[in-house]
């Protein structure tokens, strides 16, 4: 049961891959064309449209209508009215097993992806992720913005408006654009954009670490922190340090969703279980 379990698993994240592969090549097409804009805004309001829609959804998922039939479907709903780049982008989704099913989810993670395609083509990618980075940080130590944005009956549009009076005008576009996604869904947003954070650093070809350390780093330390986590993740490293009292001695640093924890406090921690043990 469980190896089924992974298998699953593992054959989510290859589709999940193939699409993301799919869309980086109509985004670099689109790009060169002066479209891409046009593009991520039109994905960004397919992925709703998807969901409230029923029907198309199941006519686009149906295993028992042909891959060219679903494709001239979209063609009549779509052609004149989005940008050929999108179409093509949809038409390619329905055409791969086990995407056309999952298309409102696929189109969302691919508005995402488009977002973060645009700021790189525009030179404010770094800046997204540093604004992403910096606004997770904010909402783990703002218990009040955190409740707000994760409360479970306050509307989407409602938290939109809310992050807008925030930040609007001070961060970048794409960033404003991206938080807004994350603290839509029910929930806690905190890890949604950490991970966003993460892609875009990804994108880049670097990874996010974010260190805690139990007083401000120099800026010799920090590189010295910085060359040992890129020796230790083997890519370069953006490296976003915070204060925390509550870490003694050592770093505590966090690659995605591992923990390095190279503190006093853990290694006192590690030697009692021994000892209990």
């Amino acid at each position: 049961m469980e190896a089924r379990k992974e298998t699953g698993v593992a054959g989510a994240e290859a589709r999940r891959e193939r699409a993301r592969e799919i869309g980086e090549r109509v985004f670099s097409d689109a790009g060169s064309a002066g479209s891409l804009p046009r593009v991520r805004a039109e994905l960004l309001q397919l992925a709703p449209l998807l969901m409230r829609e029923p029907r198309l959804r199941k006519t686009i998922a149906d295993i028992g209508v042909p891959d060219e039939a679903k494709k001239g479907f979209l063609r009549a709903l779509f052609e004149n009215r989005v940008d050929p780049h999108t179409l093509s982008l949809l038409e390619s989704l329905v055409g791969e097993e086990g995407l056309a099913w999952r298309l409102p989810a696929v189109v969302e993670d691919l508005a995402i992806q488009a977002t973060l395609a645009e700021a790189q083509q525009d030179g404010t990618l770094e800046e997204v992720e540093g604004e992403l980075f910096r606004f997770a940080r904010l909402l783990q130590e703002r218990s009040d913005l955190r409740s707000a944005l994760s409360d479970r009956v306050l509307p989407a549009g409602n938290k939109g408006v809310l992050l807008e009076e925030l930040l609007e005008g001070k961060v970048a576009g794409a960033t404003l654009i991206l938080l807004r996604r994350a603290v839509a869904p029910p929930g806690d947003p905190v890890a949604r954009i950490q991970e966003l954070a993460d892609r875009a650093a990804s994108r880049r070809g670097r990874v996010m670490v974010e260190a805690r350390t139990a007083v401000e780093l120099d800026a010799e330390r920090r590189g010295r922190l910085a060359r040992a986590l890129s020796g230790l993740t083997g890519r370069d490293v953006d490296l976003e340090v915070t204060v925390d009292a509550r870490v003694v001695g050592g770093v505590m640093a966090r690659v995605g969703d591992e923990i390095i924890d190279g503190t006093i406090r853990r290694r006192l921690e590690l030697a009692l279980e021994q000892i209990a043990g």
